[in-house]
């Protein structure tokens, strides 16, 4: 079972660059600027993916336009070679046996192969149902990085986060002017924020949480969900057995010596989330049923919601609509700006009737006949 990582530390590391010629099995480096270099950091010697890039590591605080390292080079430099300082040297490799659902341990751990796109470990006891996973590691400082998402023999799914960067990658002839796939993630949960929003325009029902909220008996109570929008429903209990629909009302229309009834509750806004029940009475709790802001494509790993799960090629084409407009094809970016649209317009008229509801949802009261006064449409 071969794991590979890739390597990309040097894409958001900060850089300098040799300020002459280095011959191999030197020990120090002369650089144009030391600033962001540290003692006990890992240093990358020229670009991931070409044949002479090496990895080592400072073994003293660096001062001048100097870097001493731990170990000879391995190879000639010539003068202007990139210099990066990317802190870790090392992948440590980590496996459960029993998936995902598992605990990863260690199995093993490769010093980064830089001259490669890849850093890649063999498990050799491997098996499909193993899962993985991988970090950072400094080989002199044991300091590490966070780990990685679960891996597992299939790869990712065709739904998640990592697939559809793969996807939007592979049809540009030249990403080399994408230096991170941050990027490629925002364009991404921006096209998930357009999806959902068109969702919710015809079916109010689409995003939705729910949550229990308990007031006090001067009938406040806050909603502090991350993920809040705004009430659906709202079924109020004083005793915790009884439950009542709560009928919204302007607090305006609300009158002070106003008497109300548990049975036939009022609520009315006070803030952004903080919402009065009346009555007052003793407090209880509100069950709210809300609208919610959808979940963004986080890791790797998440997947689009099963509803948008057949357009996954609108969510490449936005990707690639954007980084073409970025490198100033303009024709070839409207191309695929045009076919997500189109996507997303079909993806409108499926989501439209799935709860009975919207433009294009008629619904008959009465059988159809012949005549055409039995005939009432809603």
């Amino acid at each position: 079972m071969i794991i590979k990582v890739k390597n990309n530390l040097d894409i958001k590391a900060q850089y300098s660059y040799l300020s002459t010629s280095e011959n191999s099995a030197v020990s120090t480096l002369r650089v144009r600027n030391i600033n962001q270099f540290y003692n006990q950091w890992a240093i990358q010697i020229g670009k991931t993916g070409e044949e002479k890039t090496e990895i080592r590591v400072v073994n003293a605080s660096p001062s001048g336009t100097s870097l001493s390292i731990s170990a000879i080079t391995s190879y000639d430099h010539p003068e202007d070679t990139p210099i990066y300082s990317i802190k870790f040297d090392q992948i440590v490799f980590e496996r459960s046996t029993t998936g995902t659902a598992g605990t990863a341990t260690p199995i093993g751990t490769v010093s980064i192969t830089a001259d490669s796109d890849y850093t890649q470990f063999d498990d050799t006891t491997g098996a499909a149902a193993y899962a993985y996973k991988t970090y950072f590691q400094n080989s002199i400082s044991s300091v590490y990085s966070s780990e990685s998402d679960w891996l597992t023999s299939e790869g990712f799914s065709f739904y998640s986060k990592a697939k559809l960067k793969d996807r939007a990658k592979g049809k540009l002839l030249d990403s080399g002017y994408i230096k991170d796939d941050s990027v490629i993630d925002d364009w991404l949960n921006e096209w998930l924020e357009v999806m959902n929003n068109e969702a919710i325009k015809v079916d109010k029902s689409y995003g939705m949480g729910t949550v229990d909220v308990s007031f006090g008996t001067s009938g406040l109570g806050t909603i502090t969900s991350a993920d809040f929008i705004s009430i659906k429903n709202m079924w109020t209990t004083y005793n915790g057995n009884d439950f009542y629909v709560a009928t919204q009302v302007d607090m305006n229309q609300i009158y002070p010596n106003q008497t109300f009834n548990e049975t036939h509750p009022y609520f009315s806004w006070r803030g952004d989330n903080v919402f009065k029940l009346n009555p007052e009475k003793t407090g209880g709790t509100a069950r709210i049923h809300y609208y919610n802001i959808r979940t963004i494509l986080s890791n790797d790993t998440d997947e689009l919601p099963v509803v948008m799960r057949p357009y996954t090629r609108s969510f490449v084409d936005y990707a690639l609509s954007e980084a073409l407009y970025q490198d100033a094809k303009e024709a070839r970016a409207d191309r695929y700006n045009i076919r997500a649209e189109n996507d997303k317009r079909n993806f409108v008229s499926q989501i439209t009737p799935r709860n009975n509801t919207g433009i294009q949802m008629i619904q008959l009261n009465t059988s159809v006949s012949g005549e055409d006064e039995f005939l009432d449409i809603f």
